[in-house]
C-alpha cells in the first residue's frame, strides 16, 4: 500500500511536464540552404597566394574610391580558351581613371591595357577576343586593375591582381563538356577545375536573364568557393 502515493505523484509530475511542454512554443525550421550547382575543386600543381585585393578609401585630395577585386581564385587559374573573358567586381561608381592591364612574364611591355574614366559598380568584364588577345598554353599571365586618382603620383593607385593559365583541356573534360548545356557547362568546368570558364558560362547566362535571382545566387555560390566574399555578397542582394 506504501507504493500507492508514489504512484499518484509520478503520474502527477508527468501529466505536469507534459503540459509544460505542450506549453512552449515550436522552434522556427530553418529555412533549407539552396544547394549550388558548383563545386569548384582547384587544380593541383599551380602557384597560390596570386590574389591582390584593392582595398578603396580616401586617395589624393580626400577622395574616396571603392573597392576592387578580380574575380579570380587565390591561385593560379585555369582556362582552356586562347581568349577567353576576365571579370572584375568594384563596390561602387567611380569617375576616377581606370586601368586594367594584361601581362606575361618578362615582357615589359603590356599584352592590354585598356582604360576609362568612369565605371559603374557591380560586376564587369572585359574580352580578350575583342582586343585580339591570345593566350598561349602553359604560360602565367598576370592581370590587374586599377584606380588612378593621380596619374603623376601611381603610388595613390589602388590595385587589384590575379593571375591565369591556359591549358589544353582533359579528354575527360571534352567529355564531359558533350552533352552539357548552360548552366551544365558551368558546372563541368568548375569540377575540372576550369575558374575562367565557369564564371563565363555562368555570366553569359545572367547576361541573358538579368532579373533572375537563382542565376545570381548560383554565380554568388561560386565565387564564394574563391574566397570572393564582398562580391558574393552583392550578388544575393
Amino acid at each position: 500500500m506504501k507504493t500507492l502515493p508514489l504512484i499518484i505523484a509520478a503520474a502527477f509530475l508527468a501529466t505536469h511536464a507534459s503540459a509544460q511542454t505542450a506549453a512552449e512554443p515550436a522552434k522556427p525550421t530553418p529555412p533549407a540552404k539552396k544547394r549550388s550547382l558548383f563545386d569548384y575543386t582547384p587544380p593541383k600543381n599551380v602557384t597560390t597566394g596570386t590574389r591582390i585585393d584593392g582595398d578603396g578609401g580616401s586617395r589624393g585630395k580626400g577622395e574616396k574610391l571603392p573597392s576592387l577585386y578580380v574575380l579570380a581564385p587565390n591561385h593560379t587559374a585555369l582556362t582552356t580558351r586562347e581568349q577567353p573573358s576576365l571579370f572584375w567586381y568594384q563596390t561602387a561608381a567611380a569617375k576616377t581613371h581606370f586601368e586594367l592591364t594584361l601581362t606575361e612574364p618578362k615582357n615589359p611591355k603590356p599584352l592590354l591595357k585598356v582604360a576609362t574614366d568612369k565605371a559603374d559598380g557591380g560586376i564587369h568584364r572585359v574580352s580578350l577576343a575583342k582586343h585580339n588577345v591570345t593566350l598561349k598554353p602553359g604560360v602565367s599571365y598576370k592581370w590587374t586593375i586599377a584606380w588612378v586618382p593621380d596619374p603623376a603620383n601611381r603610388s595613390q593607385d589602388v590595385i587589384a591582381s590575379g593571375s591565369i593559365q591556359r591549358i589544353e583541356p582533359e579528354a575527360k573534360l571534352t567529355a564531359a563538356l558533350a552533352d552539357a548545356k548552360g548552366l551544365e557547362k558551368a558546372a563541368v568546368y568548375a569540377q575540372h577545375g576550369i575558374w575562367y570558364e565557369a564564371l563565363e558560362m555562368v555570366s553569359n547566362e545572367i547576361d541573358a536573364a538579368p532579373k533572375n535571382k537563382e542565376l545570381h545566387a548560383q554565380r554568388a555560390a561560386l565565387l564564394d568557393q574563391a574566397g570572393l566574399k564582398e562580391a558574393a555578397a552583392a550578388e544575393r542582394r
